[in-house]
């Protein structure tokens, strides 16, 4: 029911109540209780949960955020305190940049974090297998190779209008996507039978942990990060706009998609730690639910452990979560024009 620092409920019957500054968690008889100190975030991904209002109350106290998620699609609500930080001068230029050269530069320079990130995990895992596999380690590097390729011709787009840039440099992006998902492929088991990304209704096992890592791991982090800086979630660069889709969220999700999710699950699938056979529940997936319960546990300690994890980035060292809260200060600066903005990517 519940993992690290994040208190996953996903099952029906589960009650969260409160005890001084402590969430109790109940199912039937079995009662735990975790301190509020010590929670992270509180994911909800079952209708048959009950909350009560004290518990909710010492979220709110404690900045928890509290996630509200389908097992297939994005979260449907996230409740975080009704006061923010960050000025309104920063979302006034958030939203004056989309006209001016700004938006151009921010949706290249996201980007760009995701390619260099895909680019140089090819290249690391072409290393890695030098030795027992040549062939597949040299084309694991020509894809890499080809994904920076990709990246440079982005580089060179220039614009002041976001709009007329748009469609040119997701063309750009998709290519480079289909080097590294190809790439993917051949380092998987074949028993995952993963031919592709696949996003909306997946079932296939990878696809599934892909899209759980995503929705339900990333998303509400860069959420909060984004919320706290006190810009829009809904006037982003890169991904257009339309009714109720938080564009920003998912442009400053893309630094990080290969680092936290990507990574981990092929280390996870890999080193055998989550075995093919095991990741699909089918006796739940009419009910929306293609994970095993036992995988989840796993997902959700692996994707915890990383996101603890010390990275160096711009001559910084400090947790990859910390610099998931870090980048949307950074693009704040960046429009209030203080400084340039340096996408989050890590060598290899």
């Amino acid at each position: 029911m519940w993992c690290c620092v994040k208190i996953f409920l996903d099952d029906f019957g589960i009650f969260l109540g409160r005890k001084r500054n402590r969430f109790t968690i109940k199912k039937g008889g079995e009662v735990k209780e975790v301190v509020a100190d010590d929670v992270d975030s509180i994911i909800c991904c079952s209708s048959g949960v009950a909350f009560s209002t004290s518990a909710l109350d010492l979220a709110v106290a404690n900045n928890i955020q509290v996630v509200f998620a389908r097992y297939r699609g994005w979260p449907y609500g996230i409740l975080m305190p009704a006061s923010m930080t960050g000025s309104v001068r920063a979302r006034r230029e958030q939203f004056i940049a989309y006209n001016d050269e700004r938006s151009v530069v921010l949706a290249k320079k996201f980007i760009a974090g995701k390619l260099v990130n895909q680019a140089n995990f090819l290249k690391l895992m072409a290393k890695n297998r030098r030795q027992t596999d040549p062939r597949l380690a040299e084309r694991l590097y020509a894809s890499g190779k080809l994904i920076d390729d990709a990246n440079e011709r982005i580089s060179r787009e220039q614009g002041s209008n976001i709009d007329e840039k748009r469609l040119q440099l997701m063309n750009l992006e998709a290519e480079a996507a289909r080097y590294y998902w190809d790439s993917i492929k051949h380092i998987l088991p074949p028993e995952l039978e993963f031919t592709g990304r696949e996003t909306r209704g997946a079932r296939d096992p990878f696809n599934a942990m892909l899209n759980f890592g995503y929705q339900t791991i990333l998303f509400p982090e860069v959420w909060k990060a984004v919320s706290y800086a006190g810009l829009d979630f809904y006037a982003g660069y890169l991904h257009a706009d339309r009714s109720g889709k938080p564009s920003l969220v998912l442009d400053m999700m893309e630094e990080f998609r290969q680092q936290l999710i990507d990574r981990t699950l092929m280390g996870l699938i890999t080193k055998g730690v989550i075995k093919p056979d095991e990741i699909i529940d089918e006796g739940h997936v009419e009910d929306g639910r293609v994970l095993s319960k036992e995988v989840i546990k796993v997902l959700l300690a692996s994707f915890e452990e990383r996101l603890e994890s010390e990275v160096m980035f711009n001559g910084q060292k400090g947790s990859l979560k910390s610099f998931i809260h870090q980048q949307p200060r950074c693009v704040v600066r960046f429009l209030l024009k203080e400084t340039d903005y340096a996408p989050f990517c890590l060598g290899w």
